[in-house]
């Protein structure tokens, strides 16, 4: 690997796969090394378990497989794949340089323990959008205009289209009479089933460098939950324009603040 390339793993939201943020990965420069899991929780390998322990795992593995690093990568995730890569860098600090998460979806404090009971009852699929996910369509007429059926969807409408086209692609195969769905929403259900209400334990944990950004609209990662992860950690806060999907609705602006932010850690 050339001395002047920078590597760093990217994970994904729930229900996205990392082909979905195309648009914003060929916004980085292109001395960036890109490694990412495609599809997390579908290796059956390491189905989806309790507190995602399996798809830290996955990351781990991942990165010690693919990086040619020795320094090491850093770490970018959105969602659900900001969690678990700062559960990662937390239990394997040896294998991270720096941390940026995008609107992690944080259970922390007195709400821990009322996610750690309600995923015992069916109120885990109303805290959640698990249900959502359980009885999504899967397959669809071989001639369906796909881009703007999703675009049409309230979580997608100020996404930028490029951005739906780069998920429609990444999330759907097609067959001579149908489309169908490739991230399995029996899957995506069991992630948002199974988030985390342990991440309490990785209090003092983290040794990297680390930069929590939230939507200015988000709803997901609101100031009552993160003030206590940047309690945990030395993290610092920003803000980026967008929803909680801000990384596909401004792909432009987070590349350029993912480019900025791991160039300066980088240089020092």
């Amino acid at each position: 690997m050339s001395s002047a390339e920078l590597s760093f793993h990217f994970a994904h939201a729930n229900g996205f796969p990392a082909g979905s943020y195309n648009t914003l990965f060929s916004e980085l420069p292109n001395n960036f090394n890109r490694l990412h899991v495609e599809r997390f929780g579908h290796d059956p390998k390491l189905p989806v378990n309790g507190n995602w322990r399996n798809q830290v795992q996955e990351l781990i593995r991942h990165i010690r497989a693919e990086n040619k690093d020795e320094r090491g990568v850093f770490a970018v995730g959105h969602s659900f794949g900001a969690v678990i890569s700062y559960m990662a860098a937390c239990e394997a600090p040896e294998l991270f340089r720096g941390l940026i998460l995008l609107d992690p979806p944080l259970v922390v404090g007195p709400m821990s323990h009322f996610f750690r009971l309600a995923k015992y009852t069916p109120l885990i699929n109303k805290l959640t959008p698990a249900k959502l996910a359980q009885t999504r369509n899967t397959q669809w007429p071989a001639n369906t205009d796909m881009v703007a059926y999703f675009h049409s969807k309230a979580l997608f409408r100020d996404m930028d289209k490029r951005c739906v086209r780069d998920y429609v692609n990444a999330v759907t195969a097609n067959k001579p009479d149908s489309i169908s769905l490739t991230f399995k929403a029996d899957v995506e259900a069991a992630l948002f089933r199974n988030v985390p209400h342990n991440l309490g334990k990785y209090k003092g944990k983290l040794k990297c460098p680390a930069v929590l950004v939230t939507g200015t609209k988000s709803k997901v990662c609101r100031p009552e939950m993160y003030s206590r992860l940047l309690q945990h950690n030395a993290i610092t806060h920003t803000e980026l324009e967008g929803g909680h999907m801000f990384p596909l609705e401004h792909p432009e602006a987070v590349a350029e603040f993912i480019a900025t932010t791991l160039q300066q850690w980088n240089a020092s």
